[in-house]
């Protein structure tokens, strides 16, 4: 018996003003750096080291991630497109002011390039707080797994990064893209757009499956003239015109099957369109990390008169990267040049970090008594 699939119809944005939003996936980058500072904070304070560290540290943490997931998005998955928009690394935003502005936000960022950046930062950290770097890993790791927890749940919410078909009834059917794409276009015509699952409803050979789309529209609509028109004609266009990433698809036939009815005072449309249920792995890796984050504060208070200094980011780096790296498998390619690789990139800047984690662990592995 499986379980039943989900319609995610999540809105990215928390707040929105049109031509400047605040995403769920910027709130809860910031909210990773927030919990880290607390947490470590109150580490260093038990620690007795310098008040003033963690600030300098956070400082060097928050730049050194933001610029090593920029440019790590930017060169390893899209680098033929920015080497040609080199100020859109830079800029949050695209077009002209005036003209066609939009603000976007950072949205490419890639994990291994961030973890470059982190590494590098708090390198250039250690050497001018005069602080052992592998001491400055462990303890900014300890934090980092749970930051990377809320990050893919901010992906989770942009409705990005997602797995591949199931094949059965189980998984996500991520469906935002249409919803935006009719409120974007019809918007000043309809009131409200939602799915509902189609219970015992059957697979399709595509891995698709049956869903209802409901679509309210507005109550300035009196004549039903537009409503068949949209059924009839708008909805299966759209839907044979774009792919959505074929998470949404019109059904095999000549023609949408729906239904009409005026409900109070607006017209009602139900139609039967096919959704592709997909592996959740934002929700995977997000499970990962977060294990991962309570596996290390586990390591550090239970062992840490023993623990010596890289052994933390050790375990830290094999947790994370093999978990991303068979997460991998069941993920769809973020760019089409990795549909010809046998590992793709992610899998592939994985390794190194693999490796590196088991050299540490066998290189720092705990003394057997406290260390004094």
């Amino acid at each position: 018996m499986s379980l039943d699939y989900v319609i995610w119809n999540a809105k990215p944005q928390f707040l929105d003003f049109g031509n400047f939003e605040v995403r769920y996936y910027s709130l809860l980058f910031a909210l990773g750096f927030v919990a880290g500072y607390i947490i470590l904070s109150r580490i260093f304070k038990k620690d007795k080291q310098e008040p003033e560290l963690i600030d300098h540290l956070t400082v060097y943490m928050v730049i050194s991630t933001i610029i090593g997931a920029r440019l790590g998005h930017c060169l390893f998955y899209e680098f033929d497109y920015y080497i040609q928009h080199p100020l859109e690394i830079i800029l949050p935003w695209q077009g002209k002011i005036g003209e066609d502005f939009r603000f976007t936000g950072y949205q490419g960022l890639a994990s291994h390039g961030a973890a470059i950046g982190i590494l590098t930062g708090m390198y250039l950290f250690a050497r001018k707080f005069k602080k052992n770097f592998l001491w400055v890993m462990d303890m900014v790791v300890l934090v980092t797994a749970l930051a990377g927890a809320m990050i893919r749940t901010g992906n989770l919410m942009n409705s990005e990064i997602y797995g591949k078909p199931t094949g059965n009834h189980s998984g996500f059917v991520f469906i935002r893209d249409l919803t935006r794409l009719v409120n974007e276009q019809y918007g000043s015509n309809i009131e409200k757009v939602y799915y509902k699952t189609i219970p015992q409803a059957k697979v399709n050979e595509d891995q698709s499956i049956p869903l209802e789309m409901h679509v309210q529209f507005a109550t300035r609509v009196m004549d039903e003239q537009l409503p068949r028109e949209f059924g009839s004609n708008i909805l299966p266009d759209d839907l044979k015109r774009y792919d959505f990433d074929n998470n949404v698809s019109a059904p095999a036939g000549d023609s949408l099957q729906y239904t009409l009815e005026k409900k109070k005072s607006s017209f009602h449309l139900t139609a039967v369109i096919n959704g592709l249920p997909r592996h959740p792995s934002q929700i995977y890796e997000a499970v990962c990390y977060l294990l991962t984050f309570f596996l290390l504060i586990f390591i550090f208070y239970r062992y840490k008169d023993r623990l010596r200094p890289g052994f933390i980011f050790g375990v830290f780096l094999i947790m994370i990267f093999l978990a991303r790296f068979f997460i991998e498998f069941i993920k769809e390619n973020q760019e089409a040049f990795e549909d010809n690789l046998s590992l793709n990139m992610g899998q592939l800047l994985s390794l190194p970090f693999i490796i590196g984690g088991l050299v540490f662990i066998f290189l720092k592995w705990p003394a057997k008594k406290a260390i004094p």
